[in-house]
């Protein structure tokens, strides 16, 4: 392996643009001592082809630039060298995901780079793609979209290395790109456990063994991949036993309890503590989550740090699933709003806007004494969350968006609408929060001192 030398692969597929690309390398500075090469190289498949090239290559450093992308800065091999003289660091790019959104897509992140970002991220975009180690690319999974170039980043994470934005040295001539829905699903499959927290979805249960597999589905079928779902069964048959088993899926993990009471059970659940797992999510056996609701509520928490508690909208349903009402809230828009006006709020309408045990989607860590639910002579979350301690001044967030959720009575179907309570600075404002083109900032009211409990 040549430890000075720059070998650069542009997968050919376009002519003109691969000769624009070219020319751009041209009148690109090498540095001292050091030699660069570029290899075209052609074929159906991009990340074939950029594994062939890299095992046929001598050259320690390897650029894999897209063909649409034409160099704009003659220095970027000078500055690039010296980033790799930090061993640590296994890939470098010009554009991506500070934090991958819990879609998947790195261009449409939220906490996507700008031009003066230098640092660094979690995935980049792919259009430019430097490695200083030789990893294997992903052929097996992706042919030619840049959910490759993605998974590529992972591999590098994989591995022990980190993901770098160097530096805007490159322009893209490309057009917009198609979305390919097969891939995505494929990245997330593979990466989701690498890139995401884990969600602990705990599930009681008794005698409800048709409802029960509703709710059991309701949580597989999430677009969230990265959860485990916790069962405490205190059946007094074996239906909801014998109907486990047609589940072969890793993520459950299942208990049976023959000789349990209604609160055997229900403490064993509580006291489940996967100390790997960032959230806990209740889902009672009759209640149904929508598809997105992890996934549409971790993303508000990975753009919002200071949120501890999310919650959502939800629709009534009866046993047969037809839905029957919505639950009341105060609020028309998604927002972020502040402990002491929650407390307000809830003091002043008697209206329970944070919701059931299946609604909401805690942040453990700021669970008081980390204890994931209530005992019987508790009146909800707010008795867990430590809000004169954990939330500073207090402070909780609400987001809120559409939801739907399941239930007949007592049945519901949760996941659209959002509302979330956070944790924040005790001087600092809440900070707004936008989603979809709504906005919803509470008005805030300090109360010189938070030592109550809201019950």
């Amino acid at each position: 392996m040549d430890g000075r030398k720059f070998e650069i692969i542009i997968h050919a597929t376009d002519l003109a643009a691969c000769q624009r690309l070219i020319q751009s390398l041209e009148t690109v500075n090498v540095p001292e001592n050091f030699s660069a090469a570029i290899q075209p190289v052609t074929g159906d498949e991009k990340y074939f082809a950029y594994d062939t090239a890299m095992r046929s290559s001598d050259a320690k450093y390897k650029i894999y630039i897209d063909e649409h992308a034409v160099i704009t800065d003659e220095n970027f091999l000078i500055e690039l060298s010296e980033i790799f003289r930090d061993g640590s660091i296994g890939a470098v790019g010009t554009s991506g995901a500070i934090e991958l959104s819990t879609h998947g897509i790195s261009l449409t992140s939220a906490k996507h780079s700008d031009k003066n970002f230098h640092g660094e991220v979690e995935v980049v975009d792919g259009f430019f793609f430097a490695t200083q180690y030789d990893l294997p690319w992903r052929y097996d999974l992706f042919a030619d979209n840049f959910f490759g170039g993605q998974a590529q980043c992972v591999e590098f994470k994989r591995a022990g290395y980190k993901i770098f934005i160097g530096g805007d040295w490159i322009g893209y001539r490309g057009e917009n790109f198609t979305l390919d829905e097969t891939s995505r699903q494929k990245f997330l499959d593979e990466y989701s456990a690498d890139l995401f927290p884990l969600v602990t979805i705990i599930i009681p249960t008794f005698n409800r063994p048709k409802f029960f597999r509703e709710a059991l589905e309701s949580a597989l079928n999430q677009t969230y991949r990265n959860v485990e779902i916790f069962i405490s069964d205190n059946s007094t048959d074996d239906a909801t036993e014998n109907l486990i088993r047609d589940f072969d899926d890793a993520r459950i993990k299942y208990f049976r309890h023959k000789n349990f009471d209604a609160n055997d059970n229900w403490n064993f659940a509580r006291a489940y503590d996967n100390p790997a797992a960032e959230y806990v999510n209740w889902l009672m056996d009759d209640d149904l989550f929508m598809p997105t609701k992890i996934e549409r509520m971790i993303e508000i928490y990975r753009n919002n740090p200071d949120v501890s508690l999310v919650t959502s909208l939800r629709n009534g349903i009866d046993a047969d699933g037809k839905i029957f009402g919505t639950a009341q809230t105060p609020f028309k828009n998604s927002g972020k709003l502040s402990g002491e006006d929650a407390g307000a709020i809830l003091l002043s309408n008697f209206e329970n806007f944070i919701g059931e045990p299946t609604t909401v989607l805690i942040r453990k860590k700021f669970l008081r004494d980390n204890d994931l639910c209530w005992h019987d002579d508790e009146r909800g979350f707010f008795n867990l969350l430590d809000v004169s301690a954990t939330f500073d001044a207090g402070q909780f967030v609400f987001h809120l968006r559409a939801a739907k959720l399941s239930a007949n009575a007592r049945r519901y179907r949760v996941g659209v609408g959002i509302y979330a309570a956070a944790h924040g600075d005790s001087m600092g404002q809440a900070a707004q929060v936008g989603v979809g083109q709504k906005n919803f900032l509470a008005n805030r009211r300090r109360f010189a001192t938070l030592n109550y409990k809201l019950v």
